[in-house]
């Protein structure tokens, strides 16, 4: 099931069965599929073919970069800051790992409480 807070981007990148496209990703961050597989921590053999990118991993993995940028885009403004905030800015609570190697490394559900708490109005 799909949260209602990272709808907007899940929309503008999945096809009409639901599946997140990594193309229609890169055209959403005007980047590329090489961009996207690094921002995923996904290979981009997997990216490449819609039968691999299908899987319930891959899928997994691109919905949770989704989740987190959009989650964040109230903070940045709109979703390219989000896109860099996402890939560049270190979390001190994670010893500055970013949101993307968090994510690369299976950390979501940290991440989210971080975010959650964050949202709430507690502490970095």
């Amino acid at each position: 099931m799909v949260s209602a807070m990272n709808r907007s981007i899940l929309d503008a990148v999945m096809n009409a069965e639901g599946i997140v496209e990594p193309s229609k990703m890169a055209a959403f961050f005007h980047t590329n599929l090489k961009e996207i597989a690094s921002l995923s921590g996904l290979p981009y053999s997997t990216l490449s073919r819609a039968e691999r990118y299908s899987t319930i991993k891959a899928q997994q993995q691109l919905r949770n970069c989704t989740e987190v940028i959009n989650r964040i885009l109230p903070w940045t403004g709109n979703e390219f800051h989000a896109y860099a905030w996402y890939r560049s800015e270190g979390l001190p609570e994670f010893g500055g790992l970013t949101a993307e190697q968090l994510v690369k490394h299976d950390r979501m559900d940290a991440l989210r409480a971080y975010l959650n708490h964050t949202s709430e109005g507690g502490y970095a």
